[in-house]
């Protein structure tokens, strides 16, 4: 595979990957900098200001942007996560001179028009309303507080409505001065660009970085895992409830890693899954059920999720907590394990068909410590899997859940 890696004279890394059968360019900007960097007080702000970073330049409004990514058929769009911000741009590759253009204007000459400011900040807020009309948001938020207590992954990449009120511009200007350097950044491009002539454009359109130190990142006090053993219950007017009960995970890239997303795909993911063909067909005591491994940069975590009636509640409580750690005395069958396998391997296959997903893809391996290889070697690792292994690895992390339960308060119809 001819993946080219390099570093600018400004220290940015860059990986290059052609794809010869595709005429489509993605190039994804990641700075090492994301929402658990916010404090308590600040919790928002590194989201704000990445959603900035699009709506207006020293040279282009928000509508130029726009504008002129349209013209060519293109996207530009910033996101951010707890460990990072990543900034995306798509088109095709005869065009990547106009996305290198944009992108850089984007990362490092936006301006946060106060009217855009405003603008975007009502916007966030109104997002977090809506999100608390959301079952399992809403839980998620309050099992994120109690798991992560203490941990910088308490804190919701958005914010709260108080947290963004109190946001000044100037507090995202000296975050944006500080944080936004070449120096802390990896950029991916997937596609086929002349390999020279890109690195050429990169090193003229990407500036110096600053003489000043790079912003330390927040440092946990704490380990994750505070909340473990704990139960919150959270009355809500809802007319039904939500159930979720959470874990810690391995470090991504273990053999434990691999098992316990083995684990989870037994449980929770698919019709197939125990959750589902137990407590869903079976003890009918589900209109959703689930489960997920987290990828963190510092912390994983596993999470078993269930919608029920609002006189099931403690009862698919028990349930999950009772399937999940039954796969210690109960590994799963040959069956089971393999439409795991299937599932797990088929939906990470297909979630690289387009250059943006493995642009995406290549980043978070590279940030993660794994390396780009990553991708090429996790089916392997997957494969490799035996039922001993996931039982080994659920002894190790399915126990002493954190539970959050949302009880309706509402009388169902």
């Amino acid at each position: 595979m001819n993946i080219s890696t390099h570093t600018l004279s400004n220290g940015c890394r860059v990986l290059i990957r052609p794809t010869p059968y595709k005429q489509i360019l993605s190039i994804v900007a990641t700075v090492e900098w994301g929402g658990r960097d916010d404090p308590p007080e600040l919790a928002g702000r590194t989201n704000l200001m990445s959603r900035l970073l699009t709506q207006g330049t020293e040279t282009r409004s928000a509508f130029q942007i726009a504008e002129a990514m349209e013209s060519i058929g293109g996207s530009i769009d910033a996101e951010c996560g707890h460990d990072w911000i990543s900034v995306e741009t798509q088109t095709v590759e005869a065009d990547w001179r106009q996305a290198v253009d944009l992108l850089s204007d984007c990362l490092f000459h936006s301006v946060f028009e106060p009217a855009e400011f405003e603008k975007e900040r009502a916007l966030v807020q109104s997002e977090i309303r809506r999100r608390d009309d959301h079952k399992f948001a809403f839980a998620y938020r309050h099992f994120q507080r109690l798991f992560y207590r203490g941990h910088p992954y308490a804190i919701t990449t958005e914010g709260e409505e108080e947290t963004l009120a109190a946001l000044e511009r100037d507090s995202l200007l000296d975050l944006y001065s500080q944080a936004i350097r070449p120096d802390r950044m990896l950029l991916v491009a997937v596609g086929n660009v002349p390999e020279s002539e890109f690195l050429g454009e990169l090193e003229k359109c990407f500036p110096q970085p600053s003489s000043s130190p790079a912003l330390a990142r927040i440092a946990p006090s704490l380990e994750p895992g505070a909340g473990r053993g704990e139960t919150q219950d959270i009355p809500r007017n809802f007319e039904q409830g939500f159930v979720i009960v959470g874990y810690p995970g391995p470090l991504i890239g273990t053999d434990e890693g691999a098992a316990l997303r083995l684990a989870c795909a037994v449980l929770g993911e698919g019709m197939s899954s125990r959750l589902f063909s137990r407590l869903r067909d079976r003890d009918h005591l589900a209109y959703q059920v689930g489960a997920s491994l987290a990828p963190r940069q510092l912390a994983s975590h596993l999470l078993l999720f269930i919608g029920t009636g609002p006189d099931t509640v403690d009862q698919a409580c028990e349930g999950m907590i009772r399937e999940a750690q039954g796969i210690v005395a109960e590994p799963p069958s040959p069956e089971e394990l393999d439409r795991a396998l299937q599932y797990v391997l088929g939906k990470f296959l297909v979630g690289r068909q387009t250059n943006g997903s493995l642009a995406h893809f290549m980043s978070a391996y590279e940030l993660l410590g794994l390396g780009w290889e990553w991708g090429e070697i996790f089916p392997d690792r997957i494969r490799a899997v035996k039922p001993s292994d996931i039982q080994d690895a659920a002894r190790a992390f399915i126990q002493n859940p954190a539970i959050a339960i949302v009880r309706p308060t509402r009388p169902a119809e």
